[in-house]
């Protein structure tokens, strides 16, 4: 299967949904990190900032969630 470099592969959003909606966003983070640092070569940062902006794009409410339960735990 070709994939473009634009955009991530059907198993990568599968993947991304699953860990998401079982509550594991952070795995979820962690993988599409490795994803956009490994196959899309970005640096950390950018790949940081783009791992921020899909979850607030695509799963708002599980990443308002981990969130407040990491800011829970800091506290």
């Amino acid at each position: 299967m070709q994939q473009s470099k634009e955009s991530l592969s059907d198993e990568l959003v599968r993947l991304m949904n699953r860990l998401s909606l079982n509550g594991d966003i952070h795995m979820a983070g962690r993988v599409l990190h490795a994803y956009a640092t490994g196959f899309w070569r970005l640096e950390r940062k950018i790949a940081r900032e783009y791992v921020i902006q899909y979850f607030q794009e695509n799963y708002p409410k599980q990443l308002q969630r981990y969130l407040k339960k990491r800011k829970k735990i800091r506290s």
